[in-house]
């Protein structure tokens, strides 16, 4: 026989309508709650976070990617200047050679000119071996200057000299007298007229020099006041021979040097020399220097000889 009634485990049509109610009862709860819940500070403040996270996130975005580009374009410009400089370098580089050589070429240029200007002026100097001036004879009108230049050499000690030509050298001045220019045939005769000329023509106005090129009379006159100065304050004797000036003939003084065993060939080291020796004050610096330096034959600047007398 069947049961009627409802089924085990189901609710009543009551229950239902009461469990319906139920839950819509709290959904409307839950939505109110969530609203409350945007209404209150903290919903605001969740919402700003929100908002200003999205914000920080878009602007670090931008800036990365503007840091990128800036990257990219200093990338490139570092490469281009790295090209330029290496460009540079490579250019500097080749510079410096080319200066280097013309520094070489400069220096070799110096060195063959100074080479020909000491050819050139000991060729000169050999032009005018033969040749004398007559310093201080008064000009005149119709004067025949090989004859005046025969009285002067015979008064010196030498009748009848062959010379070649004499004549006055340079344009008239007023206010002096040119020199005569004089060239004698024989060598000899110059060396005659050199040595006696000083003392016989102490008592006239005029007097007998060598006929000098223009670098062996700025070298002479360059150290006549140390030359005058060791000559009357001390009796050393020196002659200038051969674009420098030396010493000829002995001396009192005890030392090898002075004694003429040994001849400068330089100008320099002679006066710097002989300054020590007399404690003369001398132009050159680092003038102390030891006797034995000047008396070895290896030293380059001397060669030995013998003692004029």
């Amino acid at each position: 026989m069947s049961q009627r009634g409802r089924p085990k485990g189901s609710l009543g049509k009551k229950k239902l309508v009461e469990a319906a109610a139920s839950e819509e009862q709290a959904l409307s709860l839950s939505s109110l709650t969530q609203e409350s819940m945007e209404d209150t500070p903290e919903g605001s403040s969740a919402v700003t976070n929100r908002q200003l996270t999205d914000t920080l996130d878009a602007s670090i975005q931008l800036i990365f990617s503007e840091l990128q580009e800036i990257r990219t374009e200093f990338k490139r410009a570092i490469e281009k200047n790295t090209k330029e400089i290496a460009g540079l370098k490579a250019a500097n580089t080749q510079l410096k050679d080319r200066c280097q050589s013309l520094e070489n070429k400069l220096s070799e240029l110096s060195k063959v000119q100074l080479d020909q200007g000491k050819s050139i002026n000991a060729q000169e100097r050999h032009s005018r071996r033969n040749n004398l001036r007559i310093v201080g004879m008064e000009e005149s009108g119709n004067e025949d200057c090989v004859k005046i230049a025969m009285d002067i050499f015979e008064n010196v000690g030498i009748r009848d000299c062959a010379i070649d030509r004499a004549h006055r050298d340079g344009r008239p001045v007023d206010d002096r007298s040119r020199h005569i220019l004089v060239k004698v045939v024989h060598f000899k005769d110059k060396i005659f007229l050199m040595k006696n000329a000083r003392s016989a023509l102490v008592q006239k106005d005029y007097y007998i020099v060598d006929d000098l090129t223009r670098v062996d009379l700025a070298e002479k006159r360059r150290w006549r006041q140390q030359v005058y100065d060791l000559h009357h304050h001390h009796g050393v004797r020196l002659h200038f021979s051969g674009g420098c000036w030396r010493l000829r003939g002995a001396h009192e003084c005890q030392s090898r040097f002075i004694m003429g065993v040994y001849k400068a060939t330089m100008t320099e080291d002679l006066i710097r020399y002989v300054c020590n020796q007399f404690d003369v004050e001398s132009p050159i610096p680092n003038s102390r220097y030891s006797p034995s330096i000047y008396l070895s034959e290896s030293y380059p600047i001397y060669r030995p000889i013998s003692i004029v007398s």
